[in-house]
């Protein structure tokens, strides 16, 4: 089964360091100079305490902080070693095999990088998901000219997917070996460890050590604690907050976590805890508000983070929210009971054979809108502050039948007639200024006709830029200083104004209410003129060239240090959206 592309990221540095190339060709990323070797200084605590994909990135942010960006890394990459290698480039494979699939992975660029991935692969003894690359490299190679062309389009919503279905077939086969990678990436770096990084101190760790482990902070106060049988943790590991007060207790046997932990406020109060119940098979997780009070109650299997058994969350004031029960990470059964903060009943419902069934409803006020199944049920949530939602539901006999309306920020944006729990009758989406967006009518659950409709009579592009300073960027440039001021950009109104190239026409693979984005690290010196940008991320590259050529007229006030100008960098977007 593919998986479902929510959010594609082109990485175009890519394309424009690299032109096409022959897979047999000099692999310039696995060139390892042994005397410029770079060894990342790791904590202790964290080097031993993390496992899976955690200890993976614990270990892979220095190394892509050392290696800075695409454009340095075959020259920075000749200081990581091959293990290093191995981890730093599977990686990238991951994230995009995860993502979208072998398709994206290719379609995004990655395909210089194929046999540096494969040699990683066997470096670390992983020969079955080395074997499985090589595979899906076939498949690319036979099929690179139909690649190449779709790499000039957007691929969300392209039939690229179909077109290369038999390099599809190859993601469940990786998603099930994915795990697996993992794990003995872990394996390698821990046996190997002086090959990949340092202590805190910068000294190499020992793996033979026994006894007992502690790390500080810059004061010498004690900031972890555990002990370690040749090299691997045993017992309680032990974090404490630089005020001394306990911060968190893990237990391992044999370098294993046994499941059981604690974590606290600063305040010393609960936060988070986990115990293993009578039976062995279940992990019992709880959270609490840092008055004391319960957040959530989660029941999760032993031997893997799922959900299965009782279930139950709690408001700030103690009153229980809502409780039940899962038979599986997202599917629940039987008894469903909601409350309002006040402890006043809200949802009396079920779970049975995956349908939610509706037995009885109450509204703020108290009073029972909807009885044994027939009625009007309402529910409101929100994903963010700035966007609340609402259903309002027409019930009978436990099933969804008459009118049934969802609003987002009090705008209307879902109208259907429903019959029995089918769609019978009219149905209308609306855009999010209220407009109709699209009308289809059903009869008896399938579909009659439909009309789509422009959100605007005459549509035109608004161009926005947004900039702010790049925080994380000075971390990896030695030669910019942070400055005291939050120097802006003074001219972005004009070049928003004057901004050409982006057409009605780019949005409509992604529909009238769509909000484009393209994302630069943006560099600028002490007179506040912009000296070089770097691509980051964007919906499509479409219009890249046209964007860079803005960015390079764009001036900022100076960034300033001690009163005196000094370089800066910036995180700098251009935004388009349809107006009318």
């Amino acid at each position: 089964m593919k998986k479902i592309i929510l959010g594609l990221i082109i990485t175009l540095s890519i394309f424009n360091i690299f032109g096409c190339q022959n897979k047999d060709t000099y692999d310039p990323y696995w060139e390892f100079e042994k005397s410029n070797h770079f060894r990342p200084k790791l904590n202790k605590g964290d080097f031993f305490k993390l496992s899976g994909y955690d200890f993976g990135w614990f270990v892979l942010e220095p190394l892509s902080k050392f290696v800075k960006d695409k454009e340095h890394e075959i020259e920075n990459g000749k200081s990581l070693s091959y293990g290093q290698k191995s981890l730093y480039y599977w990686w990238y494979l991951d994230a995009q095999v995860a993502n979208g699939g072998f398709v994206q992975f290719y379609y995004n660029g990655y395909a210089p990088y194929v046999q540096t991935i494969i040699k990683g692969l066997e470096y670390i003894g992983d020969k079955k998901m080395a074997d499985l690359v090589k595979r899906a490299d076939e498949i690319y190679q036979k099929n690179k000219k139909l690649m190449n062309k779709a790499q000039q389009e957007d691929l969300f919503g392209s039939d690229l997917y179909e077109r290369l279905d038999e390099l599809s077939l190859l993601d469940d086969e990786y998603y099930e070996l994915n795990e697996k990678t993992i794990s003995l990436l872990e394996k390698f770096i821990r046996n190997n460890p002086n090959e990949i990084c340092l202590d805190e101190n910068g000294e190499e760790f020992d793996m033979n050590f026994t006894g007992l482990c502690k790390t500080f902070y810059e004061d010498k106060v004690v900031k972890e604690e555990f002990n370690l049988v040749k090299g691997v943790i045993n017992g309680e590991f032990k974090s404490y907050y630089p005020n001394g007060i306990s911060k968190e207790k893990i237990d391992y046997i044999n370098g294993v976590q046994t499941g059981e932990r604690e974590e606290y406020y600063e305040n010393s109060k609960l936060k988070y805890n986990v115990i293993i119940d009578s039976s062995k098979k279940y992990t019992i997780h709880q959270w609490f508000y840092e008055n004391g009070n319960p957040i959530k109650l989660e029941t999760k299997l032993v031997d893997k983070d799922e959900r299965r058994g009782e279930y139950k969350e709690w408001y700030e004031n103690g009153q229980l929210a809502e409780s039940g029960t899962y038979i599986s990470g997202y599917e629940r059964e039987g008894e469903w009971l909601e409350f309002y903060e006040d402890g006043s009943k809200k949802v009396e419902a079920e779970f049975k054979n995956g349908n939610f069934i509706l037995h009885n409803y109450w509204d703020k006020k108290g009073e029972q809108t909807l009885t044994n199944g027939t009625g009007v049920y309402i529910n409101e949530y929100s994903i963010s502050k700035d966007r609340v939602y609402r259903n309002e539901h027409e019930y009978k006999n436990h099933k969804r039948d008459g009118v049934q309306k969802t609003f987002r920020n009090e705008i209307l944006t879902l109208y259907q007639v429903m019959v029995n729990g089918k769609e019978h009758g009219i149905t209308k989406s609306y855009y999010n200024n209220g407009n109709l967006e699209k009308e289809t009518v059903y009869e008896n659950g399938k579909v009659i006709s439909e009309k789509k409709f422009s959100k605007y009579k005459n549509p035109k592009v608004k161009t926005t830029i947004i900039s702010r300073l790049c925080e994380n960027c000075y971390e990896d440039q030695e030669d910019y200083v942070f400055p005291d001021n939050k120097p802006n950009p003074i001219n972005t109104e004009e070049l928003e104004s004057k901004f050409k190239g982006a057409e009605v026409s780019m949005f409509e693979p992604y529909g009238d209410d769509h909000e484009m984005g393209y994302s630069y690290i943006v560099f600028v010196d002490k007179k506040g003129n912009v000296t070089e940008s770097k691509f980051w991320a964007a919906d499509n590259g479409w219009i890249t060239e046209q964007i860079e050529h803005n960015i390079k007229k764009m001036k900022f006030e100076p960034a300033l240090k001690d009163t005196v100008p000094i370089k800066s960098i910036h995180f700098v977007q251009h935004r388009f959206k349809l107006i009318e």
